[in-house]
């Protein structure tokens, strides 16, 4: 289904689209997209009888939620851009930003042999998605150098696949593999396998937080009042912190100061927001900024909510423990 942006002449479309430079467009839709998919849309100009349809690809999504509507950002290629550019009669390069992953991983512990080149053992694979694998081998293994082997999947089934080496060893031993053109029953079994391996254990944990901010005192503040309402809390105090305890904990939800050493807020809500292993978290940002910009600050990041410093504690409970529930 073609998903549709409304502008109010040319002259709003070239500032929001081409002058803009932006890497990224938010598109409001209800409708389901997966990352990584190609969409169509169509251009509309209030009051005008003209349409321009162009494709793009899905770089990140957002859920419908108190303050910000549904929807998903779209990258439009060169091509496409430039059709719009012939159209309003300019010439301006786009900005790309960084892509997202597009497949989802799962940790878990399988077991890999080679048969090209042959190695005696097994190796142990670590993380497994529907594009490729991270294993660790006593191999001197190299990038860029492909390779055949037998995965053995949770259901001690078995399934050959070619792949290339992703990335070199790093210092824990863990190198990636990419899969090269996997048959449609390969693909299946994989696919079929990330579901197993992502269905919960059944083991009943608090709900986990991230929370990053670079004033200590607001830090030890959100911290404490947290933890004791039981949630399961995780501070960092820079965006790289906050960043990597996301891709690797996968919280319930984060809150993010917008202004951090590193990494800023709004950028980590923006490589959320792109990637589909972390595109559905709720973000609330926490700031000083006036109302209105925040709120707009917000809803270009793809936040889910925001609250103003300084944080009232029954705001900040009821904000949380909203966004926990759903």
């Amino acid at each position: 289904m073609g998903l549709t942006l409304e502008y109010a002449d040319k002259y709003r479309l070239w500032s929001d689209l081409i002058q803009g430079n932006t890497d990224r467009v938010f598109v409001p839709t209800d409708t389901d997209q997966s990352i990584g998919g190609q969409v169509s849309v169509e251009l509309v100009l209030t009051g005008l009888d003209v349409r321009i349809q162009i494709s793009g690809v899905v770089i990140g999504r957002r859920r419908r939620s108190e303050r910000f509507s549904a929807g998903v950002y779209v990258r439009f290629t060169d091509d496409e851009i430039e059709k719009c550019r012939r159209f309003l009669g300019l010439a301006q390069d786009p900005v790309r930003y960084e892509k997202g992953r597009k497949a989802v991983r799962v940790g878990c512990e399988l077991k890999a042999r080679f048969l090209k080149p042959p190695l005696p053992e097994h190796c142990r694979v670590t993380n497994l998605s529907q594009s490729g694998l991270l294993f660790a081998c006593p191999s001197q293994l190299v990038a860029s150098q492909q390779v055949t082997i037998e995965l053995v999947l949770d259901d001690e089934s078995i399934v050959e696949l070619r792949a290339e080496v992703s990335r070199d060893p790093d210092h824990e031993g863990l190198a990636g593999l990419r899969f090269i053109e996997p048959s449609l029953d390969a693909s299946r079994r994989i696919h079929a396998a990330v579901a197993r391996l992502s269905v919960p254990t059944g083991q009943t944990k608090p709900p986990s937080l991230v929370v990053a901010d670079d004033d200590p005192m607001i830090l030890n503040f959100l911290d404490k009042a947290l933890s004791r309402f039981g949630y399961e809390v995780h501070k960092a105090r820079r965006g790289e912190e906050a960043l990597a305890l996301v891709r690797e904990l996968r919280p319930n939800l984060v809150l993010l100061d917008i202004l951090m050493p590193g990494i800023d807020g709004v950028d980590i809500c923006k490589m959320m927001r792109a990637d589909i292993e972390m595109a559905d978290i709720p973000v609330i940002f926490l700031s000083a900024l006036d109302p209105d910009r925040l709120h707009a600050v917000a809803d270009e990041a793809g936040a889910s909510d925001y609250l103003i410093k300084p944080v009232a504690l029954a705001d900040l409970i009821n904000m949380v423990g909203s966004y926990l529930q759903r």
